[in-house]
Order: C-alpha cells, then structure tokens, then sequence
C-alpha cells in the first residue's frame, strides 16, 4: 500500500450502504467497459453471497464477493479495484482477506473465474489453472483453484 495510506476490509452486510458502494463500484469496473449492467439474476445471486470492501479515506476502493458452493468449496466473484488504486495491493490484500475468512468458516477450497489476462494476479497468489479457457460475460476466463 502507498505509505501513510491505511486501507480498512469491512463485511457489506446485503442492502447496506457499503454493498450498494461496492455494488457501483463493480459495475463500473467489470459491466460498463463491456457495455452491460448487473443483471437481475447477479442482484438475486448477490443474496447468496459474502460481500467484503475495502475502503480509503471513507470511499470503497475494491470489492470482491464469496459464493459458498457447498461445504467446503467458495466461489470468489466479483474482484474489482478502483483503477487509480490498483498499485496499492488492493487486491491482494481483499483475496488475502477473504481466504482467512473462509479458512475460519471452515471451507478449504477457493475457486475464481480469472478473466484472461488477470490470472497471473491469481497464478502469484498461489491460484493454479484447471481446465481451459471458457466465455463468461462475454468475454474469455479461465478457471483457478486454491486450497486454503
């Protein structure tokens, strides 16, 4: 992280304010660029799930979410950093969060749906590549696992 800058991971209970920043934020960072919105069906899938943020100075800059898809296995979606904060380490410090949240509810295995061409952020966390490359939201991903 930039030096003096302290940056805060806080849970975004569904409905808060927090969820709802995180919410914009995601859209603006993974929908936008490809010309969509969040559908209806990731609002009611969003009911399901986890959501952590990371925030600065008052303002979310991140944001992921966790999918639990059975005991033991969590999905993480929805990882988006604020551009202009992306060389604080954000992002490492969101899934560095959220797996010691998953380890202490039990479950021991993360997957993620890396876009191609973000999956060395994950592969440097330790993240391993199962399978090939597939289309989601239009565009290409790749599947990554992790034990935690």
């Amino acid at each position: 992280m930039d030096r003096g800058t302290t940056i805060l991971i806080f849970e975004a209970p569904l409905d808060s304010g927090l969820y709802y920043d995180g919410l914009r934020l995601r859209e603006h960072i993974l929908r936008r660029p490809l010309g969509l919105t969040v559908s209806r069906e990731e609002l009611a899938d969003d009911t399901m799930r986890q959501h952590f943020c990371a925030v600065d100075c008052g303002a979310v800059v991140g944001t992921v979410s966790l999918w639990p898809l059975d005991e033991s296995t969590l999905h993480l979606k929805q990882m988006a950093v604020a551009e202009p904060k992306r060389d604080a380490r954000i992002g490492s410090h969101l899934v560095r969060h959220v797996e010691r949240w998953g380890t202490s509810a039990g479950f021991r295995l993360m997957i993620a749906h890396a876009r191609v061409g973000a999956e060395g952020f994950y592969l440097k966390h330790g993240y391993a590549q199962e399978g090939g490359v597939f289309f989601e939201q239009t565009i290409p991903h790749m599947r990554v696992t992790k034990r935690i």
